[in-house]
């Protein structure tokens, strides 16, 4: 039997553990593309220390390329392709556009978005219209610096379908839906995957903890347990989370009552470096307009007041900002002393 071809996009430690397990289960060939450190994961591979797998050295998928277009210049198809690349839709170029020419090759590729946050789908369903749209949602404690990747809690993923308009064929979307989780299910237990039947609440479940705990780690520059020590848990983290309830409620989804507690103490004891922590130390662009932008345009939309999340949200913009003038995606004359909008400033803003 065929094994089925994935693509893989975003190499951080999300991406790699997903690739090896995929891998690991024999029944798919991993592409990845690697664009941060392509030259020490295409000779050496990487080492993981694994929760799940324990130590391994020098692991490489079936393939590492430096870029899409190499994945696909000799009109290589993919049946997956797994996006775990940060989604930056205030970037240069957005998550719907990395994708392009891959999408090109095959028009039956099915994506998955392994991504944070809330109408990330929306998007792709407007420029790939038809093709199967899947949401991963992964409960996970891993982190990746040049290619060494820690897992320190196991995987657990729901996948489930997008809500998409364009779909003329539910049936079919199913069917490739069991068929990725067929392939991403180990048989020896050592990871959980789930049929998420309800995407969209699942989705504003993980919010509860990333719009909170994530966000205020990364303005701060403080693991969640070091945050913790500070009292943050009932001053931040308890009165963002409940604003999320109340966002959610007007976008006709209740969530768990225990749920809030349980997403206040997730990480006690771990010292875990959240992802946006992470970009925030390595100068990387942050997950701003999905985990916290898109929450607060429908709480306008629906008439919500959100104090605590609009005040995250205009500080990690500042961020934001500081991060594309270190990247050279804003250049600032500050020679000149009149105000600009970032708007004016332009280029990548």
């Amino acid at each position: 039997m065929s094994k089925t071809k994935v693509l893989l996009v975003g190499s951080g430690a999300l991406g790699i553990v997903a690739a090896y397990t995929l891998e690991y289960n024999g029944f798919a060939e991993v592409t990845v593309v690697v664009k941060s450190g392509y030259k020490k994961a295409s000779t050496e591979g990487y080492k993981i220390d694994s929760v799940q797998f324990g130590k391994i050295d020098h692991w490489k998928p079936t393939r590492v390329v430096s870029s899409i277009h190499e994945a696909v210049a000799n009109g290589e198809e993919y049946d997956y392709i797994f996006v775990s690349v940060k989604n930056l839709p205030d970037s240069p170029t957005p998550c719907e556009d990395i994708i392009e020419s891959a999408m090109k090759t095959n028009p039956n590729t099915a994506v998955i978005l392994c991504q944070n946050g809330i109408d990330i789908e929306k998007p792709l369903i407007e420029k790939y219209p038809g093709h199967v749209i899947l949401s991963c949602v992964s409960l996970i404690g891993c982190t990746n610096i040049d290619c060494v990747v820690s897992q320190m809690t196991p995987d657990n993923v729901q996948l489930g379908i997008f809500e998409n308009p364009t779909l003329k064929d539910r049936a079919r979307a199913e069917q490739i839906l069991d068929k990725f989780i067929s392939i991403y299910r180990m048989k020896d237990g050592k990871n959980v995957v789930k049929k998420d039947s309800n995407v969209r609440q699942t989705r504003w479940q993980k919010l509860l903890y990333n719009a909170s705990v994530n966000t205020s780690t990364a303005l701060t520059n403080l693991d969640c347990s070091r945050a913790a020590m500070t009292g943050c848990k009932e001053t931040i983290w308890r009165p963002v989370m409940r604003e999320i309830y109340a966002i959610a409620k007007s976008d006709g989804y209740t969530l768990p009552l225990e749920l809030e507690d349980t997403m206040l103490n997730i990480s006690d004891g771990l010292f875990y470096t959240p992802s946006m922590l992470v970009d925030v130390r390595l100068n990387r662009m942050i997950e701003v307009e999905t985990i916290v932008g898109n929450p607060l345009k429908i709480a306008e939309k629906n008439g919500i007041d959100a104090p605590h999340l609009s005040m995250i949200y205009h500080l990690l913009k500042m961020v934001q900002f500081r991060i594309k003038e270190n990247q050279g995606l804003i250049t600032v004359d500050d020679s000149v002393k009149v105000y600009k909008t970032a708007d004016e400033y332009g280029k990548g803003f």
